[in-house]
């Protein structure tokens, strides 16, 4: 059996993702921290993290600020991330969770980050041609930085699907809408990015399966959809699955689409089926959820938990 090849994740817009609780979230007041965490994030840096802990080979990529790399480049040499970030001048960006442990609800701070030039996106653009191989897989996800339009992910998408390699997106807005209409191999959205996309109103789980079955038949071969509580959505031409995990004791909402993603492109690597590659999603989603830092269950917990997921075929 030939070795996988490596993934390639790619985050445009990183940030530095620090979740605070506070155990009740008053406007305007001051607040006693209960706990708190700090560490190197964006989707893909995220989708990236958990794809290693599973045993995966990955490369990140993307752009990083200068000014504060070394947060990331010691997540990247604890993690075994090959580093082939862009360095652009400035501070790669903070994003601050505040979670208000009396009512469950998350507020977040998204701050702005440093601005790529126009010589950085065409360095970027060769790189990743530079590690385009014939069905390898690239996942371009998170948000736009300053100054970049959506319509350099189409191009970056076209680039890499020319010369045989795969592209899964997960984004929002403007970039995930461009990232349907360049084609890729597989969409992860969520139930209100995907309204937007398709600019409907969905509510409920057989809305957004039709309208999920809908945009996979007409643009995307491959489609995620998650739903939170309600699960997630697993859609090809050969199965449409409806697949939740059991109550769980949520600690953090922070990456857990990221990690479903990654579970999933995990499971392709391996070679399991749709059913198989939906599992091993949702029980990456089902740790992370349970832990402030990312996490993966082994051997006996892992084969238990992979049971424990509920499929049901739509």
């Amino acid at each position: 059996m030939s070795t996988p090849l490596p993934i390639v994740t790619v985050t445009l817009n990183p940030a530095i993702d620090q979740t605070v609780f506070v155990d009740q979230l008053v406007p305007g007041s001051m607040h006693r921290v209960s706990q708190s965490q700090r560490q190197a994030g964006g989707k893909g840096v995220n989708v990236a993290t958990l794809l290693a802990l599973g045993g995966a080979e990955v490369v990140v990529s993307g752009f990083l600020g200068e000014a504060n790399a070394t947060v990331f480049e010691q997540h990247f040499s604890e993690h075994g991330l090959r580093d082939a970030f862009i360095r652009v001048s400035g501070e790669t960006r903070t994003g601050i969770k505040i979670v208000d442990t009396k009512t469950n609800e998350t507020t977040d701070l998204n701050m702005v980050g440093p601005a790529p030039s126009e010589a950085q996106c065409r360095a970027l653009k060769e790189q990743l041609l530079e590690l385009a191989e014939l069905g390898r897989w690239f996942v371009i996800a998170g948000s736009l930085p300053v100054g970049v339009e959506a319509a350099f992910v189409a191009q970056l998408i076209q680039a890499l699907r020319g010369v045989g390699a795969k592209v899964a997106i997960d984004s929002s807005g403007p970039a995930l809408g461009a990232a349907v209409e360049a084609g890729v191999d597989l969409a992860k959205p969520n139930e209100h990015e995907l309204a937007e996309l398709l600019g409907v109103k969905l509510e409920g789980v057989d809305s957004i399966l039709v309208a999920a079955r809908e945009l996979r038949r007409e643009r995307i071969p491959n489609l995620i959809v998650s739903m939170g509580r309600q699960g997630a959505l697993f859609l090809t031409a050969e199965a449409e699955l409806l697949v939740r995990a059991p109550k769980l004791n949520v600690v953090s909402t922070v990456g857990a689409g990221d990690a479903l993603l990654a579970g999933y492109l995990h499971g392709q690597q391996l070679g399991e089926s749709l059913e198989g590659c939906a599992r091993r999603a949702t029980v990456t989603a089902w740790s992370r959820l349970e832990s402030l830092k990312p996490r993966l269950p082994q051997g006996d917990e892992l084969s238990e938990r992979l049971k424990r997921v509920r499929v049901e075929v739509t």
